[in-house]
């Protein structure tokens, strides 16, 4: 920063200067908190999608050998057509349910800078008050 003028004071262009520049570095560090915060929720996200594509698979071959085993037990007493038919559409019903609960959490709020929005509402306040 350029010499001080006789007295101590700063003339304006160098306050104007100085506040430009910390704004400016200002701006840079809550674009860059802002970049870090939304990194670390999405790779949070992929790992979540991942691991619940990953059991999902495990589960859903799982789930087969059941529903024949369920299928098989209801021939008993009904027609085949009939037992594959109850059973079949129980569990659609079942998958249509936890799909819908599944949709509901994928919202996008969750991926909302919350940290960021805070600390630009915290230094827009502090600005405001020294200005």
């Amino acid at each position: 920063m350029a010499s001080a003028e006789p007295g101590g004071s700063h003339s304006i262009g160098q306050i104007a200067s100085g506040l430009a520049s910390d704004v400016q570095d200002l701006v840079k560090g809550e674009l860059a908190l802002a970049r870090a915060e939304l990194d670390q929720k999405f790779h949070g996200f992929v790992a979540a999608a991942v691991s619940i594509v990953g059991g999902a698979l495990v589960a859903f071959a799982g789930l087969v050998v059941l529903l024949e085993g369920g299928a098989a037990i209801l021939m008993f007493w009904l027609p085949a057509w009939a037992s594959l038919l109850i059973v079949g559409a129980v569990i659609v019903l079942i998958g249509g349910l936890i799909s819908k609960g599944g949709l509901a959490k994928l919202s996008l709020k969750g991926m909302t800078p919350e940290r960021t929005i805070a600390s630009v509402r915290t230094d827009a306040r502090v600005i405001k008050e020294h200005i």
